[in-house]
């Protein structure tokens, strides 16, 4: 439970990057790696120290450390956690026939071990540090509007993100001078105008029924409906999505 515990605190402060449907998550071997992918560092200690600068942008000479944090991280709970669950069940017949008696010296030198990393971690005098570079913008549904934030991983220049709302899909791109492009992932439609090439680009939350669409290079004016097609090889009407067009 503490190994649980301190996880679990560590998680929380990754919380507006976490997708709703993860909470459920609860094994903290998951969870870890969860922040990991996030952040690499997520599960690595760091130290905090300030000073002041003499010269704006070049580093202090003189820093005064806030004290440095350990962390039970990924590494620890894969060498730890699911040997100390083992001992919360007796062992089946085969295990006994197997294995025999648990080693219950070996168990009390590994509860020490464990004792000693916890120890560790809350006797840091800082706690759960999380710096990062943040890129957000209004989510581009028009039926969602949230706030989408997406951390900017030092080196990478394209990333991906999703509206942890709606689930809207994002392509992120970042300069040189560490400005960050949005574009959304839109849904590509062809215009079912007769020898017309153009494709529509929409919105996924706009890709619905009774949408009225103007091609503006042949002219036509076409609306999004829903069809059944035939699929004579199984024998089963699927719904589908087409434009069709109108009088």
């Amino acid at each position: 439970m503490a190994i649980e515990s301190v996880t679990y605190e560590r998680a929380q402060s990754y919380r507006d990057e976490i997708p709703q449907a993860e909470y459920r998550t609860w094994q903290p071997k998951k969870v870890m790696q969860l922040l990991v992918d996030i952040e690499p560092r997520a599960d690595k200690g760091g130290i905090i120290a300030y000073g002041i600068e003499e010269v704006p942008g070049v580093a202090a000479k003189e820093m005064t450390s806030l004290g440095a944090e350990q962390v039970f991280g990924l590494r620890a709970i894969k060498a730890h956690y699911d040997a100390l669950g083992s001992y919360l069940h007796m062992p089946t017949l085969k295990q006994l026939e197997d294995v025999g008696q648990p080693d219950l010296a070996k168990l009390h030198d590994r509860c020490l071990t464990i004792i000693g990393l916890l120890d560790g971690v809350l006797s840091s005098p800082v706690f759960n540090i999380n710096f990062g570079s943040f890129s957000s913008i209004e989510c581009m549904n028009p039926d969602c509007r949230k706030t989408v934030r997406r951390r900017i991983p030092t080196g990478q220049s394209a990333l991906s993100a999703a509206c942890l709302d709606c689930g809207m899909d994002y392509k992120l791109s970042v300069d040189a001078d560490g400005q960050c492009v949005w574009r959304p992932v839109l849904e590509e439609v062809p215009c079912p105008g007769p020898s017309c090439e153009v494709v529509f680009k929409i919105l996924p939350g706009e890709l619905k029924a009774g949408r009225r669409l103007v091609c503006h290079a042949c002219g036509g004016r076409f609306q999004i409906g829903l069809a059944l097609f035939s699929d004579e090889a199984s024998a089963v009407a699927d719904p589908a999505t087409q434009v069709q067009g109108t009088p």
